[in-house]
């Protein structure tokens, strides 16, 4: 093998490396979920739990907001399903509120952790329980936002 060969080889493989950690994508927010309880009975309620873990000097934006123009706010989405019922509509736990100077409104929000809960009746035995999130998060260093989403299922464990 020759040098000229040699470098161009070397060339791409530093090139690869380079566009390999320009397409790492930030991830500032890390989303778990769970229930209430681990078994239940048809016709009881349980709540479903979502938990977001932030990095540092991140914030997400709550699913209550009070404007009409501003940061995009979380959404849930519930595939429909007759083996269960939402009660209620998803509740923000804990969230701040602050006047945003850039979308001059007030805004509700996270910062560390956040969590949101569902109610939900079960219908029939064992449902599963699937559906969406999307979701923004800013950085409170140099106002940088990223949007996500991801799905969620739930399968409900019950004794008849």
């Amino acid at each position: 093998m020759d040098k000229i060969q040699l470098k161009s080889i070397i060339a791409v493989v530093l090139l690869s490396f380079c566009v390999s950690l320009q397409a790492q994508i930030l991830q500032p927010a890390s989303w778990n979920y769970g229930v209430s309880k681990q078994i239940f009975t048809v016709g009881e309620e349980v709540e479903l739990i979502f938990k977001v873990e932030l990095d540092e000097s991140w914030h997400l934006y709550s699913n209550i907001q009070n404007y009409e123009l501003g940061p995009l706010p979380t959404v849930f989405e519930f595939e429909p399903n007759e083996s269960y019922k939402l009660v209620g509509g998803v509740k923000p736990m804990g969230y701040k509120t602050k006047f945003d100077d850039v979308f001059e409104v007030k805004v509700n929000y996270f910062e560390h952790t956040a969590e949101f809960r569902q109610k939900v009746k079960i219908l029939s035995k064992t449902p599963v329980i699937k559906g969406y999130y999307e979701y923004q998060v800013c950085t409170t260093v140099d106002g940088k936002c990223i949007l996500g989403d991801d799905e969620f299922e739930f399968t409900i464990e019950t004794t008849n």
